[in-house]
């Protein structure tokens, strides 16, 4: 058969009237192409959508065998098939797993799905053909194929029963099998022995409350390898609708290299906390050390100073001074570095009470004012006129505003140095301030950002320090749940804000 239609005279056939008669309202408002075939595979009977979706006409299509619609290469097959029917007539899909194609009057070819049913009639034995155009179906599962093979993951799509339905190249490359050996097994091909007795009941509870969610969520999850190996794996799960009924589809990856940098990292955490530990014995053994003959330095060159055990030529005096003097900067130096390493440790106390920052502020200046008097500083205390009673660790408070006016006095040598506390009514939500002003060389816009860093020092200040003060401040000021804020110009002096936001305060 060529496939070239001729004029049917069947217009005057008996039956073919007959059954256009019976069948004519069913076939015309059916949503498929409709085929009514004789028992020599000839077509009897058409719908309109068979008309659209072939390209024929109906006298065109009657009379003529039912092949003229299959494309050749499947002609042999059919034959075969359409027998094998009539041997055994009954309602079944044509083709079930084979990819089915029609053939229109064009020449053109699209895919189908068939279903078969007969049709015993007076006249005779008849088989129905419902033919689907499925052409955006296959062209939807070719793009949803394409998707699962793009996805980095191996994707496996499983039905309500744990058997497979589909898998990509993913999965056949993380678990050695090929598609062919996994479609039709059950899901539980791909996990541990050991875990296989549980897992249904998993799949179950997902099908009982299909939706997007990670499998096993707190717990380690392994999958098994064609050749017995185990790895650990992430696995998150999401439903699928499909005409069959819900499916799952199953996204897994393999966390091997993941774990491997988990344990190494957990090992250097190991390893740091127990050189940290190290540290701290050796600062703290440092200080005792270090401390005992410097204070002993520092007493006896104070008594000396004093003239306890006799009067000092001005040369002595002047030797002494300057023992004394590098003696304290020493001992400030250990005592900066064991507050860093307590602050690094977590091993800083903090006891929140209820402080008179009014009278911590004026403690503060009291014990720089000496030095200010001696450089010619005028040191301004300004305090609000109602008492800010200021919920926070005292010591903590006095040591970084200690910290910032004493900078302040040290780099300053003309004019005048501020300490100043200001506030908001009182609230839960008040602003706290206190600010630290002079009128020193000022600091240039680059080195602001270098300021609090760790044993850090602006370049051209000539007064000694170790670098750690403001880096000190700040770490306690965080601690405290505020911060420091710096604005200077260079040439016109530097203000240091400390900024206790929505603090608690007490009138």
């Amino acid at each position: 058969m060529t496939g070239k239609a001729t004029a049917a005279p069947a217009s005057t056939s008996p039956p073919w009237n007959v059954l256009r008669g019976n069948f004519r309202p069913f076939l015309d408002a059916a949503p498929d192409a409709i085929i009514i075939v004789d028992p020599q595979g000839s077509i009897v009977l058409t719908n309109p959508q068979t008309q659209r979706l072939f390209g024929y006409s109906e006298s065109e299509l009657c009379g003529q065998p039912i092949e003229i619609l299959v494309p050749h290469r499947f002609h042999s097959r059919h034959t075969q098939d359409r027998a094998r029917f009539s041997a055994d007539p009954k309602v079944r899909p044509m083709g079930a797993g084979l990819d089915l194609f029609g053939l229109r009057k064009d020449g053109s070819e699209f895919p189908v799905e068939i279903s078969l049913s007969p049709l015993l009639a007076h006249e005779g034995k008849f088989v129905i053909s419902a033919i689907r155009d499925i052409t955006e179906q296959r062209r939807a599962q070719e793009q949803f194929r394409a998707l699962l093979e793009s996805a980095p993951d191996a994707m496996v799509i499983v039905k309500s029963d744990g058997h497979i339905v589909l898998a990509n190249s993913q999965t056949e490359k993380l678990f050695g099998y090929s598609k062919s050996e996994l479609l039709g097994r059950p899901v539980e091909i791909l996990i541990p022995e050991r875990f296989r007795p549980r897992h249904p009941q998993h799949r179950q509870g997902f099908f009982h409350d299909p939706r997007v969610r990670p499998m096993g969520a707190g717990l380690e999850l392994y999958g098994l390898r064609k050749n017995g190996s185990e790895f650990p794996v992430e696995i998150s799960l999401s439903p699928l609708q499909t005409a069959e009924g819900v499916l799952v589809t199953s996204a897994i990856r393999d966390i091997t290299e993941r774990k491997r940098l988990e344990a190494d990292l957990k090992q250097k955490n190991i390893e740091l906390e127990n050189a940290s530990l190290a540290k701290d014995r050796f600062l703290a053994t440092m200080s005792h050390e270090l401390r005992t003959p410097l204070n002993a330095i520092l007493g006896f060159t104070g008594v000396l100073l004093m003239g306890l055990p006799g009067p000092l030529t001005a040369d002595q005096d002047k030797q002494l001074t300057m023992v004394q003097s590098g003696a304290k900067h020493l001992l400030s130096l250990i005592n900066d570095l064991l507050d860093l390493a307590r602050i690094q440790s977590g091993k800083v106390e903090l006891t929140f009470e209820p402080v008179d920052a009014n009278a911590a502020m004026i403690e503060v200046a009291n014990a720089l004012q000496p030095l200010a008097t001696r450089k010619g500083l005028q040191l301004e205390v300004r305090t609000p006129e109602q008492p800010i009673i200021l919920f926070t660790d005292r010591r903590a408070l006095t040591q970084i505003l200690l910290n910032l006016l004493n900078n302040a006095v040290k780099y300053t040598d003309t004019g005048n140095v501020v300490i100043e506390l200001s506030g908001d009514p009182p609230g839960e939500n008040s602003v706290t301030r206190f600010r630290v002003l002079d009128t020193g060389p000022g600091i240039a816009l680059a080195d602001q950002k270098k300021l609090f860093q760790a044993f850090t020092q602006i370049a051209g200040k000539k007064a000694e320090g170790t670098g750690l003060g403001l880096h000190l401040s700040q770490q306690l000021a965080a601690m405290l749940g505020s911060a420091i804020a710096v604005e200077s110009e260079v040439g016109k002096g530097s203000t240091f804000t400390l900024v206790f936001e929505n603090s608690k305060r007490e009138t």
